[in-house]
Protein backbone atom coordinates (compact mmCIF):
# COMPACT_ATOMS: atom_id res chain seq x y z
CA UNK A 1 0.00 0.00 0.00
CA UNK A 2 2.72 2.26 0.77
CA UNK A 3 4.51 1.58 -2.30
CA UNK A 4 1.38 2.79 -4.33
CA UNK A 5 1.02 6.19 -2.27
CA UNK A 6 5.26 6.64 -3.38
CA UNK A 7 4.42 5.63 -7.30
CA UNK A 8 0.88 7.92 -6.46
CA UNK A 9 3.04 10.51 -5.84
CA UNK A 10 5.66 10.50 -8.28
CA UNK A 11 3.24 10.17 -10.70
CA UNK A 12 1.95 13.38 -9.85
CA UNK A 13 4.62 15.21 -9.40
CA UNK A 14 5.69 14.36 -13.15
CA UNK A 15 2.14 15.16 -14.27
CA UNK A 16 2.36 18.83 -12.68
CA UNK A 17 5.66 19.64 -13.87
CA UNK A 18 4.35 18.49 -16.96
CA UNK A 19 1.95 20.86 -16.95
CA UNK A 20 3.88 23.81 -15.94
CA UNK A 21 5.84 23.07 -19.81
CA UNK A 22 2.96 22.65 -22.02
CA UNK A 23 1.78 25.81 -19.86
CA UNK A 24 5.07 27.94 -21.10
CA UNK A 25 5.34 26.75 -24.25
CA UNK A 26 1.47 27.64 -24.96
CA UNK A 27 2.67 31.04 -23.37
CA UNK A 28 5.85 31.14 -25.98
CA UNK A 29 3.28 29.88 -29.06
CA UNK A 30 0.66 32.74 -27.79
CA UNK A 31 3.57 35.04 -27.83
CA UNK A 32 4.85 34.09 -31.00
CA UNK A 33 1.11 34.15 -33.03
CA UNK A 34 0.11 37.80 -31.60
CA UNK A 35 3.67 39.03 -32.72
CA UNK A 36 2.72 37.46 -35.93
CA UNK A 37 -0.49 38.87 -36.21
CA UNK A 38 0.98 42.72 -35.88
CA UNK A 39 3.42 41.88 -38.43
CA UNK A 40 1.76 39.40 -40.80
CA UNK A 41 -1.72 40.81 -40.61
CA UNK A 42 -1.06 44.19 -41.97
CA UNK A 43 -1.60 43.47 -45.51
CA UNK A 44 -0.09 46.69 -46.47
CA UNK A 45 3.09 45.89 -44.70
CA UNK A 46 6.16 44.61 -46.38
CA UNK A 47 8.50 44.79 -43.63
CA UNK A 48 7.79 45.18 -40.08
CA UNK A 49 9.02 48.30 -38.26
CA UNK A 50 12.11 47.58 -36.21
CA UNK A 51 10.72 46.97 -32.51
CA UNK A 52 8.04 44.92 -33.50
CA UNK A 53 10.41 42.85 -35.80
CA UNK A 54 13.27 42.92 -33.18
CA UNK A 55 9.83 41.68 -30.65
CA UNK A 56 9.28 38.68 -33.07
CA UNK A 57 12.95 37.54 -33.31
CA UNK A 58 13.24 37.72 -29.54
CA UNK A 59 10.03 35.56 -29.74
CA UNK A 60 11.23 32.73 -32.07
CA UNK A 61 14.83 32.80 -30.53
CA UNK A 62 13.00 32.30 -26.99
CA UNK A 63 11.11 29.47 -28.22
CA UNK A 64 13.87 27.43 -30.01
CA UNK A 65 16.55 28.09 -26.95
CA UNK A 66 13.47 26.65 -24.40
CA UNK A 67 12.59 23.27 -26.69
CA UNK A 68 15.29 23.40 -29.24
CA UNK A 69 14.27 19.54 -29.92
CA UNK A 70 10.87 20.74 -30.96
CA UNK A 71 10.24 20.18 -34.97
CA UNK A 72 8.93 24.09 -34.92
CA UNK A 73 12.02 25.57 -33.63
CA UNK A 74 14.05 25.08 -37.20
CA UNK A 75 10.87 26.71 -38.39
CA UNK A 76 10.87 29.89 -35.72
CA UNK A 77 14.70 30.53 -36.28
CA UNK A 78 13.91 30.41 -40.05
CA UNK A 79 11.51 33.01 -39.86
CA UNK A 80 12.97 34.94 -37.29
CA UNK A 81 16.31 35.14 -39.94
CA UNK A 82 14.14 36.22 -42.87
CA UNK A 83 12.79 38.97 -40.39
CA UNK A 84 16.38 40.15 -39.69
CA UNK A 85 17.51 40.20 -43.33
CA UNK A 86 14.51 42.58 -44.12
CA UNK A 87 15.56 44.61 -41.24
CA UNK A 88 18.83 44.65 -42.21
CA UNK A 89 20.22 42.80 -39.54
CA UNK A 90 22.72 41.12 -41.66
CA UNK A 91 25.42 39.45 -39.49
CA UNK A 92 21.78 38.22 -37.32
CA UNK A 93 20.21 36.74 -40.02
CA UNK A 94 23.52 34.81 -41.12
CA UNK A 95 24.12 33.22 -37.64
CA UNK A 96 20.19 32.38 -37.26
CA UNK A 97 20.87 30.14 -40.55
CA UNK A 98 24.23 29.18 -39.39
CA UNK A 99 22.70 27.90 -36.47
CA UNK A 100 19.48 26.09 -38.43
CA UNK A 101 22.50 24.19 -40.45
CA UNK A 102 24.39 22.91 -37.10
CA UNK A 103 21.69 21.86 -35.09
CA UNK A 104 18.42 20.84 -37.42
CA UNK A 105 20.37 18.17 -40.10
CA UNK A 106 16.77 17.23 -41.40
CA UNK A 107 15.24 20.66 -41.62
CA UNK A 108 13.49 20.96 -45.12
CA UNK A 109 14.89 24.09 -45.91
CA UNK A 110 18.47 23.83 -45.64
CA UNK A 111 18.96 24.20 -49.11
CA UNK A 112 17.24 28.13 -48.83
CA UNK A 113 19.46 29.15 -45.45
CA UNK A 114 22.62 28.09 -47.49
CA UNK A 115 21.49 30.36 -50.66
CA UNK A 116 20.15 33.12 -48.53
CA UNK A 117 23.66 33.47 -46.31
CA UNK A 118 24.81 33.63 -50.04
CA UNK A 119 22.77 36.65 -50.86
CA UNK A 120 23.29 38.42 -47.77
CA UNK A 121 27.05 38.36 -48.43
CA UNK A 122 26.44 39.19 -51.72
CA UNK A 123 23.59 41.98 -51.61
CA UNK A 124 23.46 43.59 -48.37
CA UNK A 125 27.51 42.80 -47.15
CA UNK A 126 29.16 43.35 -50.49
CA UNK A 127 31.29 39.92 -49.34
CA UNK A 128 31.92 39.08 -52.47
CA UNK A 129 34.50 36.23 -51.69
CA UNK A 130 32.33 34.73 -49.47
CA UNK A 131 29.04 34.92 -51.35
CA UNK A 132 30.92 33.45 -54.30
CA UNK A 133 31.92 30.47 -52.13
CA UNK A 134 28.33 30.01 -50.29
CA UNK A 135 26.66 30.22 -53.98
CA UNK A 136 29.43 27.38 -55.13
CA UNK A 137 28.38 25.03 -51.74
CA UNK A 138 24.93 25.39 -52.41
CA UNK A 139 25.43 24.43 -55.91
CA UNK A 140 27.28 21.79 -55.19
CA UNK A 141 24.94 20.13 -52.30
CA UNK A 142 22.19 20.84 -54.24
CA UNK A 143 22.88 20.33 -57.96
CA UNK A 144 18.87 20.18 -58.72
CA UNK A 145 17.85 22.80 -56.40
CA UNK A 146 15.10 25.30 -58.42
CA UNK A 147 17.46 27.48 -56.76
CA UNK A 148 20.83 26.45 -58.64
CA UNK A 149 19.87 28.99 -62.22
CA UNK A 150 19.94 32.02 -59.79
CA UNK A 151 22.98 30.62 -57.66
CA UNK A 152 25.21 30.39 -61.17
CA UNK A 153 23.72 33.56 -62.04
CA UNK A 154 24.74 35.49 -59.34
CA UNK A 155 28.21 34.24 -59.30
CA UNK A 156 28.37 35.12 -62.80
CA UNK A 157 27.22 38.65 -62.43
CA UNK A 158 28.01 39.73 -58.94
CA UNK A 159 29.70 42.78 -58.35
CA UNK A 160 28.75 43.93 -61.63
CA UNK A 161 27.43 47.67 -62.11
CA UNK A 162 23.48 48.15 -62.87
CA UNK A 163 23.82 49.48 -65.95
CA UNK A 164 26.70 46.97 -67.29
CA UNK A 165 23.54 44.53 -66.29
CA UNK A 166 20.88 46.24 -68.01
CA UNK A 167 23.45 46.40 -71.50
CA UNK A 168 24.14 42.70 -71.35
CA UNK A 169 20.63 42.00 -70.68
CA UNK A 170 19.41 44.08 -73.42
CA UNK A 171 22.09 42.65 -75.94
CA UNK A 172 21.25 38.83 -74.83
CA UNK A 173 17.21 39.79 -75.90
CA UNK A 174 17.77 41.86 -79.31
CA UNK A 175 19.03 38.89 -80.80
Amino acid sequence: MRFNKIILLVLSVILIAGCGVNSEKKKAIDRITANEAKIFGDSTATIPDQKTGMEMIQAYTDYANAWPKDTISAEFLFKGAEIAMNLDQSGMAIEYYNRILLSYPKFNKRPYCIFLQAFILENQMNQYDQARARYQEFIDKYPDHILVKDARASIENMGKPIEELIKQWDEKNSR
